[in-house]
């Protein structure tokens, strides 16, 4: 009888382990997401500032040749 409240005990702790653990991962979810929105914020600024110098220097190219 007492080995059956014992195994009852440890399902209920493992069942909020469970739970506890769900938790956490929706926590660290949340945070990569906000940590992957920067990165594309950051990708898009890279982006922009690549195309800046390259038409920078093709004006520069062309007002040489002129």
């Amino acid at each position: 009888m007492e080995a059956a409240t014992k195994v009852n005990w440890n399902d209920d702790r493992m069942d909020h382990f469970a739970d506890q653990v769900e938790k956490r991962f929706d926590r660290v979810d949340a945070r990569f997401d906000h940590l992957e929105s920067r990165f594309d914020a950051l990708q898009q600024g890279m982006i922009v500032t690549l195309a800046s110098i390259m038409v920078a220097f093709a004006g520069l190219l062309v007002s040489f040749h002129i």
